[in-house]
C-alpha cells in the first residue's frame, strides 16, 4: 500500500514535511494505539514546528514542539512524551485506547471543554 498527500495548488509544504509528520504520527500510533493522532509539520514557520493533537479530545488544544526539539532527537522521545502529555491533561490512561472520551482537560478554558456528549466546543 503506498501514501499519497495532496497539496493545495500554490502550498510550499514539502515532501521533508509529510515524512517527519508521518514519521511522528507512526511513533505515536504504535507507542498509544487506538488513539487519534493527528500531526502536522511546518517548517516554513520561523524555526519550523511539530503540532501534535489527538481529535478524540480537542482538534484545537494540542502540543507543539519546536522542529529543532524533534530534529535533535532521533528516537522522538520528544514526540511520545507530548502524546503522554495531551493524555494525561485529558485524565486519560497513557497507553492503548480503551474508547473513553474526555470529560474535562486541564489547563484550557471553561468554554473549551468537552460537554457531557464528549464533544469539544
Amino acid at each position: 500500500m503506498t501514501t499519497e498527500f495532496m497539496v493545495d495548488p500554490g502550498s510550499k509544504a514539502d515532501l521533508y514535511d509529510f515524512q517527519l509528520a508521518k514519521e511522528c504520527a507512526d511513533k505515536l500510533h504504535a507507542h498509544y494505539p487506538g488513539h487519534l493522532w493527528a500531526v502536522n509539520v511546518n517548517s516554513e514557520l520561523t524555526g519550523g514546528v511539530v503540532n501534535i493533537f489527538n481529535f478524540a479530545i480537542s482538534s484545537r488544544y494540542g502540543y507543539v514542539l519546536h522542529l529543532t526539539t524533534v530534529e535533535a532527537d532521533p528516537t522522538r522521545k520528544c514526540v511520545i512524551k507530548a502524546g503522554g502529555e495531551i493524555l494525561e491533561r485529558a485524565h486519560m490512561a497513557r497507553g492503548k485506547s480503551k474508547g473513553d472520551t474526555a470529560t474535562v482537560i486541564d489547563d484550557i478554558p471553561d468554554k473549551h471543554q468537552p460537554t457531557k456528549s464528549g464533544i469539544i466546543q
